[in-house]
């Protein structure tokens, strides 16, 4: 269960007014991010008393993100001049989503992708059609439409032809912060009301099951300031590993332990939990991926602190249904520098095992399957001086985020250098024979001009040569190479309302998940916007499911 959830069991009563209640609303909202602000908004929208608790200061790790949302058939693509269409984009995300979500659930996004961002300008959003179209992970400053994902890797455009869908709210740096700030400015105006530094413990039932209340461990106000202090401190925002947060994680857990007093919410319609995904909780990454847990503590966190699997351990102790729970984003940013993508990946046999110019979460998922999550970039001498250069003079935001990164590994990560095959294997302890074999493939597809054996896109291939060579350790155990994660499995909702589902099947009365909490577009694996996208999809379709609880009872009554 999550790190904060010390009994998973929900109160049971035998109805609401068996207890004294410290606050109540129509619908009450336990996490704060994206999917929790959008969720709040569109109960609003329907006339419900909304009320939303987060266990910091609000934000998420939507707060923190780049702000962009996957969506297609938009004006900004239109301005940008492509010519987008749903069925466009549902042939492309069939390949990244497959069966995360059921055919129609996915026809139903690309459908309304359009007039979520439409809905989003209209809570003050800010988007553009300035496009960059070259191969990034994140667009350079003024730019705001780009492949956020596979589309241009031969696999995928050769079945549907690649489009720019990725939206990036506009503001200097990662977008996320006027992305969160938007919406939390037009909830403020809406009259969603927010209780913070509050962190859920258990669900409160009726007799029949239904959800119709939360208890939460209250901070006292004098102590909100450390405690936000703690939390920003361990954001994802700079590169970092799970090494030095977990001290912070500790500090804000004994601060709530000792520092709260019990308060019991009542939501007369129901509860929805947006409370993020469960990368802070080691215990269910051992339960679900002890491969990769094994090396927590090297990794760098992309969730914020209170992403521990709150929310689905609260669920868990209902009943409720889990699924892709050992699904998980994992980055390796080859590029940028864009002259790293000319090496090899390759394993401890020395063998080829992803496409190096793959959506990021592609490469370093690859990695996290091999042998000790072990691999390494052969790289030939003039590129990797050429990438070295690159990372230094990249622009301030890229350079903080992928340059600094970059160089630190190059320089600490163990980069290794040989005359040639042979020796480069050598100081690697890869497999000589498979790396001879595996460079042979890749250059004499190039010299018979061939599409490459790994998949990667011709603008990025090089011949490799006799050497030298440089070996960039990109294995997940290299605390020097960055490696950010977070989980993407989550609950099992009812597709056409967001209701949680027990493991049975059931409907769990009372209780809606949004977001990266619940199972949704983003479960089988991620590419930027898709995360923003699901959240906006995922918590309007909450928010308009629980809102309608009540306003169905009162007509069932006249």
């Amino acid at each position: 269960m999550g790190a904060n959830v010390k009994d998973a069991a929900p109160l049971v009563i035998k109805s609401a007014e068996e207890l004294r209640w410290d606050d109540a609303a129509d619908v009450v909202i336990i996490g704060y991010g994206g999917a929790g602000a959008c969720a709040a908004l569109e109960a609003r929208a329907a006339g419900a008393e909304v009320l939303v608790i987060d266990r910091f200061g609000g934000g998420g790790t939507t707060a923190f993100s780049g702000g962009v949302i996957y969506a297609g058939a938009t004006r900004f693509q239109r301005e940008a001049g492509f010519d987008d269409t749903p069925a466009k984009m549902f042939a492309y995300l069939s390949l990244e989503v497959r069966d995360a979500v059921r055919e129609e659930t996915l026809h139903r996004y690309c459908d309304g992708s359009a007039a979520d961002v439409e809905w989003l300008v209209s809570h003050g959003v800010q988007y553009a059609s300035d496009a960059y179209l070259e191969k990034t992970i994140f667009p350079p400053e003024g730019k705001y439409l780009y492949y956020s994902g596979n589309e241009k890797a031969p696999a995928y455009a050769e079945k549907t032809p690649p489009i720019p869908r990725g939206h990036r709210a506009v503001g200097a740096g990662y977008g996320g912060q006027y992305y969160f700030a938007a919406l939390a400015r037009s909830a403020a105006r809406n009259g969603v009301r927010i209780r913070t530094h509050e962190n859920a413990q258990r669900l409160i039932t009726d007799a029949s099951g239904r959800v119709i209340g939360v208890e939460v461990r209250s901070l006292a106000p004098h102590l909100h300031e450390t405690h936000q202090r703690l939390y920003e401190r361990a954001s994802p925002s700079l590169p970092h590993n799970n090494k030095s947060v977990e001290k912070l994680r500790a500090e804000a857990m004994r601060l709530e332990e000792q520092g709260s007093s019990v308060k019991r919410i009542r939501a007369r319609n129901g509860v929805i939990l947006a409370t993020g995904g469960f990368a802070f909780s080691p215990e269910m990454l051992r339960r679900y991926s002890p491969a990769f847990a094994r090396h927590y503590l090297l990794v760098h966190n992309l969730a914020t602190l209170g992403n521990d699997g709150t929310g689905v351990a609260l669920a868990e102790g209902l009943g409720a249904g889990v699924g892709r729970m050992e699904s998980l984003y994992v980055a390796r940013n080859v590029a940028p520098p864009e002259a790293a993508l000319h090496g090899i990946m390759v394993n401890q046999q020395g063998r080829r095992f992803v496409n190096e110019d793959a959506y990021s979460s592609a490469v370093g998922l690859g990695i996290a399957q091999q042998p000790d999550c072990k691999a390494w970039l052969i790289l030939p001498a003039g590129k990797f001086r050429a990438a070295v250069k690159q990372a230094m003079f990249c622009g301030w935001h890229r350079f903080k985020f992928f340059g600094a990164p970059a160089l630190i590994n190059f320089a600490l990560g163990g980069t290794k250098r040989g005359a040639n095959v042979q020796s480069i294997a050598r100081a690697c302890g890869i497999d000589a024979s498979g790396l001879r074999e595996s460079a042979a493939e890749h250059d004499r597809a190039i010299a018979e001009n061939k599409p490459d054996p790994g998949g990667k896109d011709s603008h990025n291939r090089a011949a490799l040569g006799d050497g030298p060579f440089y070996a960039i350790n990109m294995s997940i155990s290299n605390g020097f190479a960055l490696t950010p994660f977070m989980t993407l499995g989550g609950l099992r909702v009812d597709e056409d309302t967001g209701a949680v589902l027990r493991a049975d099947g059931g409907v769990i009365a009372g209780l809606y998940a949004a977001g990266v909490c619940a199972m949704g577009l983003h479960s089988n694996g991620y590419i930027s916007g898709i995360s923003l996208g699901d959240g906006v999809f995922s918590g309007r379709r909450a928010g308009r499911a629980c809102a309608a609880v009540r306003r169905a009872a009162e007509a069932a009554h006249v």
